[in-house]
């Protein structure tokens, strides 16, 4: 049997304004669903911030940096403003925010493959893996161990050996890792023979 998994690719947020997101000096800035994100402006001392998403003030925080993690693909207005230690308000700086979800990709999880030399599933090929170039897989043995873990990209398939040596018929978990802002895919891949 195949599994398949519909997963988001990635979503666009388009920013203009005065922002940095954390370990971005520049913009546009790239998240996806599920995704925290810290933004910050130029602070004075003794300032205080006012935080707004879509006009709705966002309780809690009153510094320079603001931090939000974006779960639904729609278009946002961020917004912050800065008082003084005098009292005055400063301009209210804007970044729009858009995200949206362009495509779904299907990941076809072979749950057997035999590594026996015969030219046939002899590896762990996986389906559509291609639409993702920096997932990472990792296998474990049924004691937890780690037991064979790929390149960013998946660029060979796993072909049921650790460190060179052929492994058991047996059953081993696998965790994906799409390094896309997704939930890890955790599963059971068994080698046969």
């Amino acid at each position: 049997m195949i599994k398949r998994y519909p997963y988001i690719l990635l979503f666009v947020i388009v920013l203009s304004g005065a922002f940095r997101a954390e370990g971005q000096a520049t913009m546009p800035d790239n998240v996806y669903i599920g995704q925290l994100r810290r933004y910050n402006v130029y602070s004075n001392p003794g300032s205080t911030y006012t935080w707004w998403i879509d006009g709705i003030v966002q309780a809690g925080f009153t510094t320079s940096e603001f931090i939000h993690t974006w779960n639904n693909p729609s278009t946002y207005l961020l917004e912050v403003q800065e008082l003084s230690a005098d009292g005055c308000p400063g301009p209210v700086r804007s970044l729009s925010v858009v995200v949206t979800v362009p495509i779904y990709t299907d990941l076809t999880i072979p749950e057997a493959f035999s590594p026996n030399s015969d030219l046939i599933n002899d590896v762990w090929n996986i389906g559509n893996i291609k639409a993702y170039p920096k997932a990472e897989i990792s296998i474990y043995n049924r004691w937890g161990q780690s037991v064979w873990r790929s390149e960013q990209g998946y660029p060979q398939p796993w072909d049921g050996k650790s460190n060179g040596v052929n492994l058991p018929v047996d059953s081993y978990h696998y965790v994906i890792d799409l390094h896309n802002g997704s939930k890890q895919i955790v599963g059971v891949i068994t080698i046969v023979k």
